[in-house]
């Protein structure tokens, strides 16, 4: 062995040593956090439950964000671009397309949330719905301006009447405006509605940063919280006031909306959930919602009024905890995904100074940085019921209710994994009605391609419809409780060229990261060779995962054409 090869050997080695002996904890940590992300694989198991994936025709095509059933018992698919399709419901359950209601005409709004009003007949359809004047990195629509303001306070809610026999918007309501739908990533957003026991209205609002404080990355625009952001917000619908609509920028951002007032119909219910991306009220009385973690190397903020990084709180939020929580920049490693059991007025880790929440998570036991040694959660920190771990992306979440299978999915929540292409089901109970059991969806039939975003059952059947956002499409899962009951359906192949196969698999796959036309989203930007040196290393990457395990493996998912075909469209991209 040459001299110099010695002395980078020696050099290895001691790097090695000083990690293990002044590091030891974080590398405990990073074994946990490796071991944690296998065992919360779900280990339940359900015999004699099973459902037939059915693939269903052309026309419910679509890049759908929530899928809901009316009191008409029809389906209804809020597209991302605001358009609402009615589909009747066939005995066999397939759909068929009716209507196409147009609420913003044809101009496109960036829409997630699509709810039936409790007060909604057959005949009498009120149907509330969350969107955006601002488009986003998901998707790009013709007649939107594609230059994102960073600071245009754009989220909305509205209130549409919808006719019963027509295609026909009938009425539309502005109810909320200029909500906090800002932020550099583009991915904060009014998601989800549900509506409570108390018939009153809730719906998450995304958070504007990763970790709570400014992201402050190169090219982006400063970013920081806002009072209604990262929360789960509540709605009094029947004490709304005659003029409409409710303009809720609060005074951080230059408005006078006050979310503190008793009068206010608009309140905060709970705190500190970054992406609450759906929620569902349990018929035993709970609320529940998946959160969306923080990807790492994000920043924190701080609670020393000395520090650069202090932000003071609201002015009627009196801080008694204490003020030397650190700021934490760049802070590590990538943050999980959870489930959360929703109580009023609990917080649930994600920071935000001006509501004077300043620890993420649980503090030291969730973060590798120096800074974070010692500090512990906050103390109205209520915990998780559920970790879904690393890179999930839990998205849309409902209830099982239908007595098939003789009632033993009954109660269960399933939740749609985008990053896992399944669905994964839960079982709540205990005296806490915490998460006390979970199973693998894939075991019993509930797997698929295209990043599985929401999810409805039909109460009549047990039959599950699931959109997809890569492969824009509604999938039917069909509970096979006998033999007999095994839909039968014909299906194409046509020929297609190695460069559209690829394209299609990126857009099953790959956009939810990548973005349009891999422009980068969530993950980086594929047209401009951030992910490797050259072309070689592409495949590898797809093969492989990345090294930092942001991005998972695909060589057990994909085949060796099919990895082929998406490298090949992947570089066909304009650079």
């Amino acid at each position: 062995m040459n001299p110099k090869t010695q002395r980078i050997l020696v050099v290895l080695l001691s790097g090695v040593l000083a990690v293990l002996i002044f590091y030891p904890n974080r590398v405990n940590r990073y074994v946990k956090r490796k071991y944690k992300s296998y065992v919360t694989t779900p280990k339940g198991t359900l015999n004699e439950v099973f459902f037939q994936k059915v693939e269903l025709g052309s026309e419910v095509k679509g890049l759908y964000t929530s899928l809901a059933i009316g009191p008409d018992h029809k389906l209804y698919a809020g597209e991302i671009d605001g358009k609402i399709k009615r589909f009747q419901v066939l005995p066999s359950g397939e759909l068929r397309l009716e209507h196409t209601f147009k609420p913003y005409g044809e101009e496109s709004k960036f829409s997630i949330g699509l709810a039936f009003d409790p007060a909604s007949t057959s005949d009498s359809l009120i149907v509330w719905v969350t969107y955006s004047e601002t488009s986003s990195n998901w998707v790009e629509f013709p007649d939107s301006h594609q230059d994102f303001d960073g600071e245009i306070w754009a989220g909305c809610m509205a209130r549409l009447r919808l006719s019963s026999t027509t295609g026909e918007v009938v009425r539309n309501d502005l109810i909320l405006k200029e909500l906090p739908r800002f932020g550099p990533n583009e991915e904060n957003f009014a998601n989800s509605i549900v509506f409570g026991p108390d018939r009153k209205l809730y719906f998450g609002q995304g958070a504007n940063t990763g970790m709570g404080w400014c992201d402050c990355e190169e090219g982006q625009a400063p970013s920081r919280e806002a009072l209604l952001s990262g929360t789960v917000l509540c709605l009094n619908t029947v004490e709304l006031p005659e003029k409409l609509p409710i303009v809720v920028k609060t005074v951080d951002g230059g408005g006078s909306y006050d979310p503190y007032d008793v009068r206010a119909p608009l309140k905060i219910y709970a705190t500190g959930l970054r992406n609450a991306y759906d929620m569902v009220w349990h018929s035993n009385g709970q609320l529940y919602t998946t959160i969306n973690g923080s990807g790492g190397n994000e920043n924190t903020p701080s609670s020393d009024p000395k520090s650069p990084y202090y932000i003071p709180p609201h002015p009627k939020i009196h801080y008694t905890g204490p003020k030397d929580i650190p700021a934490v920049i760049g802070a590590q490693p990538d943050q999980n995904d959870f489930m959360a059991r929703v109580e009023k007025d609990g917080y649930y880790g994600h920071p935000n100074p001006l509501r004077a929440e300043y620890v993420l998570n649980r503090g030291g036991a969730d973060l590798d940085n120096y800074e974070y040694k010692g500090v512990e959660a906050d103390s109205n920190f209520r915990g998780f019921t559920y970790d879904f771990g690393p890179h999930v992306a839990p998205a849309g979440i409902i209830e099982y209710r239908s007595k098939t299978f003789e009632g033993k999915l009954k109660g269960c929540l399933i939740v749609a994994r985008m990053g896992r292409n399944d669905l994964v089901l839960l079982r709540p109970g205990g005296e806490k009605k915490d998460i006390v059991q979970d199973y693998d969806g894939t075991a019993i039939g509930l797997d698929l391609e295209g990043g599985p975003l929401d999810l409805v059952e039909d109460l009549k059947t047990g039959n599950i419809y699931v959109s997809g956002f890569g492969s824009k499409k509604i999938t039917l899962f069909h509970p096979l409780e006998k033999e007999s009951d095994r839909f039968v359906q014909n299906e194409g192949n046509a020929a297609k060229s190695a460069l559209e196969k690829g394209r299609e698999i990126y857009e099953v796959n790959c956009r939810l990261c990548h973005g349009v036309n891999g422009k980068g989203a969530i993950g980086p930007s594929l047209v401009n060779k951030e992910w490797g040196s050259g072309d070689d290393d592409l495949s590898l990457i797809i093969k492989n995962g990345s090294g930092d395990g942001s991005m998972p493996a695909w060589k057990h998912k994909l085949s060796e054409n099919q990895i082929k075909w998406v490298e090949k469209y992947v570089l066909s991209l304009e650079k």
